[in-house]
């Protein structure tokens, strides 16, 4: 998966000099996938680019209409890899794309079953056992406001490399700024 926010950038951010060791590189480099996981975390969508798996239990019943899709969480999905499932004789099966349609792809993705189709009726009934592997675009349009709030959180792990520091006041415990939860805010996602 690629972050949206770059080594460069977070170098800037943390007014370091051009000469940034490895070491010092591989660890930055770290703590702002940290920090993107974070994001998504918070706005519940994804904000990288790269390919995402989620597993079901079940196919949704035929008996709710509105409860037919399987509710694919990320943000942009610019198109679905595969679905794949085990038989009642366990053998994993793929079902072809014609079977399937993808709707909403921008924030809210689901996946239902193709116009005229219904979901394969010889699943199992093991946990897990349905596999949705879909790409996703996060990065094209990140805002500006994300990649900040990523860059601020970049920062505090930097900082604060550890549970929490001492000051005058005591030991206070490291959080995520407060900065970062109000530029995330008018990006999250209500989970369905």
């Amino acid at each position: 998966m690629a972050d949206p926010v770059t080594f460069a950038e977070a170098r800037l951010h943390l007014r370091l000099p051009s000469t940034v060791d490895s070491d010092e590189q591989t660890e930055i480099t770290r703590m702002i996938s940290v920090a993107t996981e974070y994001a998504e975390s918070f706005t519940n969508r994804a904000w990288t680019t790269g390919s995402k798996t989620v597993y079901f239990d079940v196919f949704p019943v035929r008996n709710h209409r509105d409860k037919l899709g399987l509710y694919l969480p990320g943000g942009k999905i610019t198109s679905i890899t595969s679905v794949t499932y085990y038989d009642t004789d366990y053998a994993q099966q793929t079902l072809a794309s014609s079977k399937y349609r993808l709707v909403g792809a921008t924030d809210r993705a689901f996946l239902y079953p193709a116009m005229g189709e219904v979901w394969p009726s010889d699943a199992t009934s093991e946990p897990k056992h349905i596999a949705v592997t879909y790409a996703l675009d996060g990065s094209v349009s990140v805002p500006a406001s994300v990649k900040q709030a990523i860059l601020l959180v970049t920062a505090s792990l930097y900082e604060y490399r550890e549970d929490g520091i001492i000051d005058n006041a005591g030991l206070a415990l490291v959080k995520a700024p407060k900065g970062a939860d109000d530029l995330l805010s008018p990006y999250r996602l209500r989970l369905a």
